[in-house]
């Protein structure tokens, strides 16, 4: 099937969106995204933030699906509030195109004396505008001399929704003991359409975070190494929009500076469960963290499809333990749960 006929389909299924629910963006470092995963972890790592996520999707293809966010969020200790916003743009080539604008607010409650059982809360509130421009496509019915009336079709709408969020979270009080968190988010709650229910989005999220020591080849255990942190964090997440179902597993191992990971994307059943396995590497480096990731299909559309993943953190506190500060000068909420 060549490009033309593609972007044709894709055009066809996003014009009956009134039938068929219309697809929010993914991305494999759903982790490298956190508010727009679940609203509730906006402010999650208890220090100023800002994060730019950046995928390219099916580019051998011709014309990438290419996705861009740009987001900051921030946590007041004292008022147990997080804040958010993000911005975030979705397209295919000059065809399709849609911008979105979002803010979110979380807030905390601790469930026990010693502030290791955490509950969090979360709304969220977006405007999105999606546009179609069909003027560059051919059709069939210009090859047989009439006017097919989609071909120059250029059409557009705006949606407002609401998503909220929650999140529960074991924090110990000791940083080499094991903390779990299990959280979910319902996107996309209204819309200003009449095929509001075919928008949801819902997803659920498990993970821990289990520290190990450091490996001997990696250091002596002395000095700056023991402020270094090595663990293993591992989470699946159940994703599900529309028709769409979707699981993603994994783990990443965490040696300051350096991450890597390996995650995999698909269902446990079914024809069509497979899908990609993906190999990510991070590096932290004082504020900053970065993170790339490479989808490596495994499902029958064949390995042009992959995708491309950069994900870019800037925290103004340390985002791991490789500061060589105190661990308890660390915020009471600084818990990167990835």
């Amino acid at each position: 099937m060549g490009m033309k006929k593609v972007l044709r389909l894709v055009f066809l299924m996003w014009m009956v969106a009134g039938r068929l629910p219309g697809q929010s963006p993914q991305f494999s470092q759903f982790y490298g995204n956190p508010i727009f995963t679940n609203p509730a972890l906006a402010g999650d790592t208890g220090t100023p933030r800002f994060i730019a996520n950046y995928r390219n999707q099916w580019a051998r293809l011709g014309e990438p699906f290419q996705t861009t966010a740009f987001s900051f969020d921030t946590y007041a200790e004292d008022a147990g509030v997080g804040l958010g916003f993000q911005a975030m743009h979705d397209q295919q080539s000059s065809v399709l195109k849609s911008t979105g604008l979002s803010g979110q607010v979380s807030k905390m409650a601790y469930l026990d004396g010693q502030k290791e059982v955490r509950l969090i809360g979360g709304l969220q509130t977006a405007w999105t505008s999606y546009r179609w421009n069909g003027d560059n496509l051919t059709s069939v019915a210009d090859f047989l001399g009439i006017q097919d009336p989609l071909s120059v079709a250029q059409a557009s709408y705006n949606r407002f929704t609401f998503s909220s969020g929650a999140l529960l979270e074991f924090v110990p009080r000791y940083e080499y003991d094991v903390s779990y968190w299990l959280g979910g988010a319902w996107h996309n709650i209204g819309v200003t359409r009449n095929d509001w229910m075919g928008h949801q989005r819902f997803n659920a999220q498990i993970g821990a975070k289990i520290p190990f020591d450091m490996p001997l080849f990696f250091g002596n255990s002395l000095g700056s190494d023991l402020n270094r942190e090595t663990a293993l964090s591992t989470a699946l997440q159940f994703r599900s929009q529309g028709a769409s179902r979707q699981v993603d597993a994994g783990f990443n191992v965490i040696c300051s500076p350096l991450l890597l990971g390996v995650w995999y994307r698909g269902l446990a059943m079914g024809r069509m469960r497979r899908d990609a396995l993906i190999g990510t590497a991070g590096l932290a480096y004082g504020n900053w963290l970065f993170q790339a990731s490479y989808d490596m299909t495994v499902s029958s559309l064949g390995p042009d499809t992959g995708a491309f993943e950069i994900s870019v953190w800037y925290g103004l506190d340390y985002l791991f333990q490789f500061s060589g500060k105190a661990a308890q000068s660390r915020r009471s909420r600084k818990c990167m749960r990835f």
